[in-house]
């Protein structure tokens, strides 16, 4: 099954905020992630930014770099721009979203995704939170980075403050690199790959 990405601007946020939370849904439907995977406050968008969610599909490998693991989830996050004026955090859309002081930018990234060896055995989850923005940078005219500190959960135990970085390519794939020192080599030695759906902008 191919997905097509669908890139918008609008500027109505209840459309916004319906429109995201169908998308959630479908990508939960397709991979089977239950609907408590992520948050359970909604990403109800408030303030000009661009919004963006899609699903994870990845093969990792095992400690000697062989092909071992299938990971298969679903994957939100967002970029907000803040007003000077508005630091408050009242007027942030989500207690889940961290701000940048620095830039003045408020961001947050969630994940929830099933790990299984290839042979079927072994099933498991993980999720990706409490995503603080440390920097963004670009990589030609398409490529983003962004990179700061999660938390992921590790046999139903929260690691704290892992350092992460997001990248987003020609505005259809996106790869997550998690430090391995800091998780015990658990994802191998690539990034977690996934697919952009959706990609929103908000310009007032």
């Amino acid at each position: 099954m191919i997905l097509g990405v669908t890139t918008t601007t609008i500027n109505n946020s209840q459309s916004l905020f319906e429109d995201n939370n169908r998308l959630m849904v479908y990508a939960q439907q397709i991979m089977e992630i239950p609907s408590g995977g992520f948050s359970t406050e909604p990403q109800q968008p408030e303030q000009p930014g661009e919004y963006t969610a899609g699903t994870i599909a990845s093969i990792q490998n095992d400690k000697d770099g062989i092909p071992t693991w299938l990971l298969s989830g679903a994957w939100k996050g967002a970029i907000i721009n803040i007003d000077k004026g508005e630091t408050n955090s009242d007027t942030l859309p989500s207690t889940s979203i961290n701000t940048n002081s620095d830039n003045l930018l408020a961001s947050n990234f969630e994940a929830n995704f099933e790990m299984v060896m290839l042979n079927g055995s072994s099933l498991h989850e993980h999720s990706i939170y409490n995503f603080t923005l440390s920097d963004i940078s670009m990589i030609y005219d398409k490529n983003s980075v962004f990179n700061g500190t999660a938390t992921i959960t590790m046999k139903d135990i929260p690691v704290n403050d892992v350092p992460i970085s997001i990248k987003t390519l020609n505005n259809n794939v996106i790869s997550i690199w998690t430090d391995p020192a800091k998780i015990n080599d658990h994802f191998g030695n690539t990034p977690i790959y996934g697919q952009i759906i959706q990609d929103i902008v908000i310009k007032k």
